[in-house]
């Protein structure tokens, strides 16, 4: 024991290690933070670069992405109607699958060929009517159009039409064989996106794909009511304006409404064509018919057929359309109210209720 004569030995301070000195200097204290706070600066500037650039790729694959979104409808389209054959039937998957591709083939293709059947029969007289419209014109029109059509490049224009063509099969391809994949082994590509979360929110995440599924399910029982209310008003539109053919035109236009903004219009450029073989004031009279119903569909059936199936506000599905066309163009449009409903989801279930802890007010879970 020191006496208090002699000096006593220095002591490390009891809550730092011996080998750590308990006087800092000042600068050296300064240089520490200065270090801390270029870290955690870096650390900032490398997550905002990486998300620039994930974002930029996104973008970049934004077609890629939204082909493979439509396949994912399809397949719950062919998923929904596969289960009802199976409660229906007590078949397998497989089977199921089967008959409902069979269907759906047999429909569009007996479509087709009766929309071919009713075309052939009024080419002829289309024809002979553009002839003697033309000759209807005066001379120096018809003289017009000649050296027109003598100095038009149409080989150029046609090969532009033939790549548009390729371009749009080949985009019906991937959708097509994608959803079939997805239908048949839904399974296993629910739980591949399981596993890209922890397990602790494996749970929360089966059951967000499963109201997501629901809420695009009720989004599509939407738009088919859509199209049959479209068909049914177009046939009838056509009968009373005495239109050959109006079943299967409004059959053709019931389809094509699935295509928002170019859907209508290839659908009323044969009805237009059969009824300018008529007389150009009939034509001028399915135009008219065409315009009306769509702007009745576009801003009154659909909004208010959205609201009532899936809850989803008009507002909203007036400008994810506009939305989705100034950054996607026609793509963009035709997705734009089912992406709108599965972020929608997203923000209800991952934002209002886990991190607010509110009760989520879409979809309705009352409803």
């Amino acid at each position: 024991m020191a006496t208090s004569g002699q000096p006593t030995a220095s002591r490390p301070a009891p809550d730092q290690p011996p080998h750590i000195k308990a006087d800092v200097t000042p600068g050296a204290a300064r240089e520490r933070v200065q270090r801390g706070e270029l870290a955690v600066f870096t650390w900032k500037v490398l997550i905002v670069a990486g998300v620039a650039a994930l974002s930029l790729f996104l973008w970049s694959i934004a077609g890629t992405l939204l082909l493979i979104f439509t396949g994912v409808l399809f397949a719950i389209l062919l998923q929904r109607l596969t289960g009802y054959v199976r409660r229906a039937t007590g078949l397998g998957h497989g089977w199921a699958l089967a008959i409902v591709l069979v269907v759906l083939v047999l429909l569009v293709g007996g479509g087709a060929w009766l929309m071919g059947t009713s075309m052939a029969a009024q080419v002829d007289q289309l024809q002979q009517q553009i002839i003697k419209s033309i000759g209807l014109l005066p001379d120096s029109w018809r003289q017009r159009l000649a050296d027109q059509g003598k100095e038009w490049p149409w080989m150029s224009h046609l090969g532009s039409f033939a790549s548009g063509v390729a371009y749009v099969v080949g985009d019906a391809v991937v959708v097509l064989f994608a959803a079939l994949y997805l239908a048949a082994s839904p399974g296993v590509y629910r739980r591949g996106v399981v596993l890209l979360v922890p397990p602790a929110g494996h749970d929360r995440a089966r059951e967000v794909m499963e109201v997501a599924g629901d809420s695009l399910w009720k989004w599509l029982i939407g738009q088919l009511v859509a199209m049959a209310a479209v068909g049914t008003m177009i046939t009838v539109g056509l009968w009373l304006l005495g239109i050959p053919s109006a079943p299967a035109l409004g059959m053709v236009a019931g389809l094509l409404e699935f295509i928002p903004l170019v859907g209508p219009f290839l659908a009323a450029v044969p009805a237009v064509l059969i009824g300018f073989a008529q007389s150009p004031n009939d034509a001028l009279w399915v135009a008219g018919l065409f315009l009306v119903i769509q702007q009745v569909e576009g801003n009154l059936i659909t909004p208010l057929l959205q609201k009532r199936v899936v809850d989803l506000p008009p507002v909203v599905t007036i400008g994810a359309i506009a939305a989705g066309g100034v950054l996607f163009g026609i793509m963009g449009m035709f997705l734009a109210t089912p992406i709108a409903v599965v972020v929608l989801v997203l923000v209800n279930l991952l934002y209002i209720e886990d991190k607010l802890g509110q009760r989520r007010h879409f979809p309705d879970p009352e409803s």
